[in-house]
């Protein structure tokens, strides 16, 4: 697989948000505002990794494991605020609550993939780092086409 082209479809996919049809986006509760900032501040060390792996930024084997560690961290804050917001969810869709089983399979979809993405990067060893990235960006894509709306 041409990694600097799927890196260039990822990262087109995930700045489009192309995901799967719905209603649009609510107004925001705190719950979902909440959710937005926590998973807004686990993107710093996902875009530095992603700059690394496609060649943007020269590889540094340290920088690239401690941000691999961080967003394994930082990467679990945000489901722990997946409740419905009576204020308004924003983005996120109906099917995260009325499709728990299936959202929860996401999660841990999502969980593994980071898992696996922290331990390539404990190894140092590009090449198993950019499948390992390459597979958490398809599982936040794949989330988000089932479960975020459009940005409007």
């Amino acid at each position: 697989m041409n990694t600097k082209l799927f890196s260039a479809a990822l990262l087109a996919a995930l700045t489009l948000a192309a995901c799967g049809g719905g209603a649009p986006a609510q107004p925001k509760g705190p719950i979902s505002e909440d959710r937005t900032t926590a998973f807004k501040s686990m993107m710093p060390e996902f875009s530095s990794m992603g700059k690394m792996v496609k060649g943007e930024e020269p590889y540094d084997v340290e920088k690239f494991k401690q941000a691999a560690a961080t967003f394994a961290e930082t990467s679990k804050k945000p489901f722990t605020f997946f409740q419905s917001d009576d204020k308004g969810n924003g983005r996120a869709l109906p099917a995260v609550w009325s499709d728990a089983a299936k959202f929860k399979a996401e999660e841990d979809k999502f969980a593994a993939a980071v898992e696996k993405l922290n331990a390539a990067a404990q190894t140092g060893k590009l090449e198993e780092i950019k499948a390992a990235y390459g597979e958490t960006g398809a599982s936040c894509k794949s989330c988000h086409d089932t479960f975020r709306a459009p940005e409007e």
